[in-house]
């Protein structure tokens, strides 16, 4: 007997979202490239001599995490991504 359930994993994504399951994955994959260009653009900072070259990469920096904050907000509403420590509920785990 087949089962007409379909798979938790839905080719479209969240319904509720209006994302498709590759648009999600691409903002889960940008999320990740805004946060390891903010730590190369941080760790150039700190090699820097130049005051105003360092004010510069930390700059663009804060620019990148604020960028991949707002998509991780997007993606924990469709369950992809934890939302930020603060925003935890204590004590539970993610699966």
């Amino acid at each position: 007997m087949r089962s007409t359930m379909r798979p938790m994993t839905s080719v479209e994504g969240d319904p509720g979202s209006g994302l498709r399951t590759a648009e999600l994955s691409g903002e889960l994959r940008r999320m990740a490239l805004h946060l390891e260009t903010a730590a190369v653009l941080e760790l150039r900072a700190q090699r820097t001599a130049d005051p105003l070259q360092v004010a510069v990469l930390r700059r663009r920096a804060e620019q990148r995490r604020q960028e991949a904050a707002r998509l991780r907000e997007r993606l924990a509403a469709c369950g992809l991504a934890l939302p930020p420590r603060g925003q935890r509920t204590p004590g539970v785990t993610p699966v």
